[in-house]
């Protein structure tokens, strides 16, 4: 096949995917969508108004991602749920279309089972009257206003209608993204605990020493906030003091991304009870005993146990040292090269390195006795400097000491298993090859018999 033909269907296969994306897709999603009861996206509804058995309901755009229930009580909704609710509406395809003639009471829309009513931004307003189930198939009547059409459509659709102002609140004291929590302040009867976000995957405990906190320990701190869902709401509370709030036993400050000032949030546990407040809101929740509990933890609980816990993409050399002798590698490029290394022991050694988590963590104690059998140095930006001193435990463990982070860490006697032959060889990690067996001498033959006399 010559260039040219190549050069040509190249270009014909382009213009195809580029028609299919451009032209053919959008034409069958607008098809698609042209075929549902209301033309309506949910992204342009800003209010709903639910009437079913189970009440009337109403529900406002807060922002973007958040909605409030605005009657019977005005408090925070649950987005998810809201915005089930409105991608089940919003895509009802209806099974028959009936016309506007006939008698509403023969349909059950003279009085509707359930009703919900959606605005925009614009002043457009839509209304769906769900009426009695059809005699035949799974489908009930429905209306649409304006316009008066009656359809039949799955019955499913009155369920998820029928939800009360309970069904649709927010039964979490807080509703955030954990990603957009950007700072956590605790004070608690363990103490005043500050915790700051470095970067997507890294936190540190504010404190006389900026100690490195686990990510996973610190997401789990202030995840019962927006998981644990509260047994009962007592609306309209104006008095804290009945709930013990006006004195809490924990406060929490959460600092959110974009968001002005941090998110302040009440805790006290009465037996059975953590009672929650967000202050301002007219709610106290009751929640579990437990999440009390979970947010007033012992600061050192949270310490990553990393023992070496640089931000890789901002190392730059790592230092292995044995008395006056240095192993160092550095960055080249996207790579790192030196101290005699092959690439794949360099590979192995970092390998190693960021296995290299301790089973526990304590303040820096006394040193033990004697210099270190080596150190560890990291470089690069502040947050991939690090030095440990490594120390051989009597009970054949190591004990790494951080200096600077007033850190020790105790680890198992195979932590450095992991390494490469050659770096266990310059560290001393390598007993001495045993002394090759002496040559053993043959051995003598038995003495000759005496011959037989006759």
């Amino acid at each position: 096949m010559s260039p040219r033909t190549t050069l040509s269907l190249a270009v014909l296969l382009a213009l195809v995917v580029g028609y299919i994306y451009l032209v053919d897709r959008p034409q069958a999603q607008r098809a698609e969508h042209a075929k549902r009861l209301i033309q309506l996206s949910s992204a342009d509804i800003t209010t709903i108004a639910l009437v079913s058995a189970k009440g009337e309901v109403g529900l406002s755009r807060r922002d973007a991602a958040h909605w409030d229930v605005t009657r019977p009580v005005h408090v925070p909704a649950a987005a998810f749920a809201v915005n089930s609710l409105l991608d089940t509406v919003t895509g009802v395809v209806p099974q028959r279309t009936l016309g506007s003639a006939g008698n509403l009471g023969e349909f059950g829309l003279d009085k509707p089972a359930a009703q919900i009513t959606l605005g925009t931004a614009r002043g457009q307003t839509v209304t769906i009257e769900i009426g009695k189930p059809s005699t035949v198939g799974t489908s009930s009547y429905a209306r649409v206003q304006p316009g008066g059409t009656i359809y039949q459509i799955d019955t499913s659709t009155k369920d998820v209608l029928a939800k009360s102002a309970t069904d649709l609140r927010q039964k979490t004291v807080a509703d955030f993204a954990n990603a957009d929590v950007q700072k956590v302040r605790i004070v608690s009867p363990a103490g005043t605990l500050a915790v700051d976000r470095l970067g997507p995957d890294r936190w540190q405990i504010e404190g006389p020493h900026a100690w490195p906190a686990d990510d996973f320990k610190i997401t789990d701190l202030f995840f019962p906030l927006t998981t644990s869902e509260a047994k009962v709401f007592h609306d309209g509370a104006t008095a804290l003091a009945p709930y013990g709030l006006d004195h809490p036993a924990v406060t929490v400050d959460l600092t959110l991304r974009d968001r002005p000032e941090p998110l302040r949030i009440l805790l006290n546990q009465r037996q059975k009870i953590t009672y929650a407040t967000v202050p301002g809101t007219p709610t106290v929740l009751e929640l579990d005993a437990s999440v009390q509990g979970k947010l007033a933890p012992e600061t050192l609980s949270l310490v990553s146990r990393r023992v070496l816990p640089y931000n890789a993409q901002d190392l730059t050399s790592v230092a292995w040292r044995r008395g006056r002798q240095v192993l160092d590698v550095r960055r080249q490029g996207p790579g790192f090269t030196g101290g005699g290394l092959s690439d794949g022991d360099i590979s192995s050694m970092f390998s190693a390195i960021n296995l290299l988590d301790a089973d526990r963590v304590e303040p820096l104690s006394a040193a033990p006795a004697g210099g270190p059998a080596f150190e560890i140095q990291t470089d690069g930006a502040s947050d991939a400097k690090f030095l440990v001193q490594m120390y051989r435990e009597a009970k054949g463990g190591w004990l790494a000491a951080d200096p600077a982070l007033a850190l020790q860490y105790h680890l198992t006697a195979t932590a450095f298993d992991g390494l490469p032959s050659s770096v266990k060889t310059f560290l001393g990690l390598v007993p001495p090859p045993a002394p090759a067996p002496k040559p053993q001498q043959a051995p003598k033959p038995p003495p000759k018999a005496p011959p037989k006399s006759k």
